[in-house]
């Protein structure tokens, strides 16, 4: 009978320490992948541009040396971030600038060629033919004079951009004005037939 309630006592203290050992290994099981499973919960949320948490761990082990390595990585992912987005806001100024100075440069050709013409028939003498050459020119310089303001003044107000101003107007008149402008250009010859009227319904300066 002894041995027997020995035998019991010994196996009973076995169990207790076996539940024991459960519990204390499912203890720092929960200890060790608390942080872990933390760390995937946050690699998993983390994005290029989004605002990402850095992981807050005190204990200088294995763990800590992830949590580390991963808090480094966040904040290089939010440089190279911002560099990014600073990179792509000077490339589309860039490119804005080419598109502004290529819109601006294209009348300025034709308008000194046609100043140049008015100059040579001016200095031939006065004629019926230089009031109507004169006229036209006052016209065309006036025109793009006005469209080069037009774009100017968008370009400044860049961070509201102009609505459309849609209206009808006689699309064979612009059209005729800028093969006026153009056909004095060194380097091109220009020849129209233009139909008129061509009634169209948009923004007459885009």
């Amino acid at each position: 009978k002894q041995i027997s309630n020995l035998v019991v006592n010994i196996l009973n203290i076995y169990f207790l320490l076996l539940l024991g050992g459960v519990i204390l290994a499912y203890v720092i099981s929960r200890q060790i992948s608390k942080p872990l499973l933390l760390i995937r919960e946050k690699i998993a949320k983390t994005e290029l541009r989004g605002q990402n948490e850095l992981i807050t761990y005190t204990r200088q082990d294995e763990v800590g040396l992830l949590v580390k390595q991963y808090n480094k990585m966040v904040m290089e992912l939010e440089e190279s971030a911002n560099q990014m987005a600073e990179t792509e806001r000077e490339g589309a100024w860039r490119e804005m600038a080419k598109q502004v100075a290529h819109e601006i440069k294209n009348p300025l050709t034709p308008m000194k060629l046609s100043v140049q013409h008015l100059q040579r028939a001016y200095d031939s003498g006065p004629s019926e033919k230089l009031d109507k050459l004169f006229a036209k020119t006052s016209k065309l310089i006036i025109e793009q004079i006005d469209s080069l303001s037009n774009m100017a003044s968008e370009f400044s107000n860049f961070a509201k951009m102009p609505e459309d101003k849609f209206e009808v107007f006689d699309l064979a008149e612009i059209l005729e004005s800028t093969t006026d402008l153009f056909k004095r250009s060194e380097n091109a010859q220009i020849q129209a037939n233009i139909n008129k009227p061509a009634q169209v319904f948009a923004d007459p300066e885009q």
